[in-house]
């Protein structure tokens, strides 16, 4: 018995141990595939300027954003919050993922200062959607993974 205890026990610290967190399945190269205002009833996509290169989530936290035209440096960090609401005579609770963007080129001026609200995986990890809420349309900007 107390070797298929010692056995289970083995098997289950090997799989918990295996396991990437949410946050860690940032960590790689990623494209801006689109970005656009989500209305009511429509769509209205825009250009960030940053469609054209590369995104690098490191795992120290650290990131860099790389094209032909630009380099710029800083960082990235996530986590889970949750918001709560009063919703018709209950209280209303809500987790969501935040995720800020903070990258940097001092000698060109250029900046990126991006917080999203809320993110999530699509794709087997392949996508990521980001969104920025507002009052009238949220935000939402979509990435690839670059491969």
């Amino acid at each position: 018995m107390r070797k298929h205890l010692l056995f289970f026990s083995f098997i289950v610290l090997i799989f918990s141990s295996c396991s990437k967190t949410y946050e860690d399945r940032l960590v790689g190269q990623w494209k801006l595939n689109s970005s656009y205002r989500q209305r009511l009833f429509d769509r209205d996509h825009f250009q960030t300027g940053y469609e054209s290169g590369v995104f690098t989530f490191n795992e120290n936290g650290t990131a860099v954003y790389t094209s032909t035209a630009d380099t710029l440096n800083g960082y990235w960090n996530a986590d889970r919050y949750t918001r709560s609401y009063y919703n018709n005579g209950d209280w209303q609770d809500q987790t969501y993922r935040h995720l800020r963007l903070n990258l940097i080129d001092f000698t060109r001026n250029k900046f990126i200062n991006w917080d999203f609200d809320d993110f999530s995986f699509r794709n087997d990890f392949d996508r990521i959607r980001a969104v920025q809420f507002s009052l009238s349309s949220d935000i939402i900007y979509e990435f690839v993974r670059n491969r």
